[in-house]
């Protein structure tokens, strides 16, 4: 059985569901995990991500479901542009603010000081 590369990706989550997606549509998958040292020799160490590999034959097939499946996940992180109110209500804070506070106190104090006379 003559095996070819048809996705490679770090997420060792994804790569299980790649394959029980590609299993359930009749397609074998074989991963290759190159950061497993079970198998000295067999996986590539300058590699580090998890490969899936189906037979020949069936690798037009496999990279069309694959890219069905990823493109039905949800894009995960922030939004692509921000709300449109969002920076003008941006509050201070941080070390910042404590600084700022800390003097403005400190000008308080000298002003009660000289008011007093002393």
């Amino acid at each position: 059985m003559e095996t070819r590369n048809v996705y490679e990706t770090d997420d060792e989550v994804q790569a299980l569901a790649l394959q029980e997606a590609l299993e359930s549509a009749g397609i074998a998958v074989v991963l290759v995990n190159h950061r497993d040292t079970a198998y000295p020799g067999i996986t590539d160490r300058l590699r580090h991500g998890t490969e899936i590999r189906v037979e020949v034959d069936q690798a037009a097939e496999a990279t069309q479901l694959i890219e069905e499946f990823l493109a039905a996940q949800p894009v995960e992180g922030p939004p692509i542009a921000p709300a449109p109110d969002s920076g003008l209500t941006r509050a201070i804070r941080g070390p910042g603010w404590l600084v700022i506070s800390m003097i403005l106190l400190g000008l308080l104090g000298i002003a009660a000081y000289l008011l007093n006379g002393n």
